[in-house]
């Protein structure tokens, strides 16, 4: 799928690759891209602000190699039980840190971009750590 043709120079039997596509036989995509197909490769696009730097993604999937508590693809959301904090052009997947007691079902994963975890009747703040006004005994 990498070549433009079949035929190969016939003295190193290197192929004539396509955009973004590497090797003897071009069968490689070249760093940064993945996916070879009959179109080529595609960009793998990584998040700047979410990937490890300096590392390429992978050549097959297009998975980028995320810092802690991100994921996704392109290394561009949180992980289950953490949201996303904003910080300039950057930003950071803190943990929810949701009061099980007070959560519903003793869930323990908030909302990924404003941090709110779902709280039972009668209990309120960010991690459903406190009782409403007038009502007691925050518990499971």
């Amino acid at each position: 799928h990498g070549s433009v043709s079949q035929f190969c120079n016939p003295l190193s039997g290197q192929c004539n690759c396509k955009e973004r596509v590497k090797g003897l036989l071009c069968d490689t995509c070249m760093d940064n891209f993945y996916g070879l197909d009959v179109t080529g490769c595609k960009a793998c696009e990584c998040d700047a602000a979410g990937s490890i730097s300096g590392t390429v993604c992978d050549a097959r999937t297009g998975q980028c190699a995320c810092k802690p508590n991100i994921g996704g693809r392109r290394c561009d959301e949180c992980l289950d039980g953490y949201h996303r904090v904003q910080k300039g052009h950057s930003f950071l997947c803190l943990p929810c840190n949701c009061e099980q007691a007070g959560t519903v079902n003793g869930s323990l994963l908030c909302d990924k971009s404003t941090g709110q975890c779902p709280c039972k009747a009668g209990v309120t703040g960010l991690r459903c750590s406190r009782c409403m006004l007038q009502t007691y005994n925050l518990s499971v």
